[in-house]
């Protein structure tokens, strides 16, 4: 049986963090920058160049980021990264504790 018939039945949650101007950076990391080259509003399209460092957002690091002897993403198997999770609701400590 392959993954994607593995978790056919299974209910997935998108950990995926929105990114915009406001999204915090790792401290000491540059900040994402949003720069509009174009925009074209009679038709809706725009010209971005987006210019961040590699901790803003959600993304993984590879173990080769911490050791030269480790994997990259890609030498990842999609099995070592979905595993069964629970759901923690902690909507009532963000007025008092800063997660980042």
């Amino acid at each position: 049986m392959n993954i994607i018939d593995a978790f056919k039945n299974v209910k997935m949650y998108d950990l995926t963090q929105k990114i915009s101007h406001l999204t915090p950076a790792w401290p000491t990391y540059e900040p994402l920058e949003i720069k509009f080259f174009k925009r074209l509003s009679s038709n809706g399209a725009n010209g971005q160049v987006l210019t961040h460092s590699n901790h803003v957002g959600t993304h993984l690091d590879g173990s080769l980021h911490f050791c030269t002897h480790g994997r990259d993403i890609a030498s990842i198997p999609l099995e070592e990264l979905v595993a069964p999770g629970v759901v923690v609701d902690l909507s009532n400590l963000l007025l008092t504790v800063s997660i980042i």
